[in-house]
């Protein structure tokens, strides 16, 4: 499909996320001047459907979107667990990588990654199908912070935290996307060092990070 129209497709998704699908919104969220006539041609192509001020995905509008918005959203956790590029650096390129990606390289980027449920900044990411077929390497990038040995260290790639207070701790002590950590025990609770600091806490919320293996 052509990069425009993704483009807007994926604007789409992103302020339905948000609730608010009215065209100015959209405007706002897409890099594109103009989008007045590609719409018209994305509804021609039933893509997607108006109703009043608003735009809404088709269910073949959706899948399309949903596969720029995946591509994206791998690709900036890639390049958080792989070369820790900041926030402005990774969208600017994901923006790009996620018209290109093959099917199969995303499947092995995903592969890799341990099959990610959020990305960096805490947005979900949509499972494929080697999400759906368990599919594993003998090594992934990213685990879950369980995984390390005492002594191990790791850098955060997400977090996906079960309750919204415990994120607000965890960065409240400096645990974000990011942030190296060691890892000094497990036993009888997970006890962690980082930036000078060191914090212990349970084990359902050692499960709620996930990190990349420093070597």
């Amino acid at each position: 499909m052509d990069k425009t129209l993704e483009e807007i497709l994926e604007s789409i998704w992103k302020v339905e996320e948000q609730g608010d699908s009215t065209i100015e919104k959209i405007s706002q969220h897409c890099p594109i001047a103009s989008i007045t006539d590609e719409l018209s041609v994305l509804e021609k192509k039933g893509l997607i459907t108006r109703e009043a001020s608003r735009i809404y995905l088709s269910a073949t509008g959706r899948k399309e979107a949903e596969g720029v918005v995946r591509r994206h959203r791998l690709a900036e956790t890639l390049f958080a667990a792989i070369l820790n590029l900041d926030a402005k650096k990774r969208e600017e390129i994901a923006c790009e990588v996620e018209h290109t990606l093959l099917p199969e390289v995303e499947e092995a980027i995903c592969t890799l990654l341990g099959h990610p449920a959020f990305c960096p900044d805490g947005k979900p990411i949509m499972p494929g199908p080697c999400c759906n077929s368990k599919r594993t390497m003998t090594s992934t990038i990213v685990v879950n912070l369980t995984a390390l040995a005492p002594g191990e260290s790791g850098r955060i790639t997400y977090i996906t935290p079960k309750f919204h207070e415990r994120l607000h701790r965890l960065t409240s002590f400096g645990l974000i996307p990011g942030t190296v950590i060691t890892l000094h025990r497990k036993s009888p609770i997970y006890c962690l060092r980082f930036e000078g600091t060191e914090i212990a806490i349970d084990k359902d919320v050692a499960e709620d990070i996930f990190v990349s293996r420093i070597k």
